[in-house]
């Protein structure tokens, strides 16, 4: 995932932006209109360059952030 960050939506707004939060941050989406479907408070996305890239389900979220922290660990 070098580059591209796993954060969980925390508002959507009308015009296609959105707020996401990881590693503790906030940080404004540019844009949603990459990922095909809805998204909603609570989705979690990947994030790359200020846009949503993909949705993602809770499980493979998860996944994702194990594998992280994991990695973080080993470091």
């Amino acid at each position: 995932m070098q580059d591209t960050e796993l954060a969980k939506v925390v508002e959507v707004h009308q015009d296609g932006r959105a707020v996401v939060e990881h590693d503790g941050m906030r940080e404004e989406v540019l844009e949603l209109s990459f990922v095909d479907e809805d998204i909603e408070v609570g989705d979690w996305v990947l994030v790359k360059a200020g846009f949503a890239i993909e949705r993602l389900t809770d499980r493979d979220a998860r996944r994702l952030l194990h594998e992280h922290l994991v990695g973080q660990a080993k470091e």
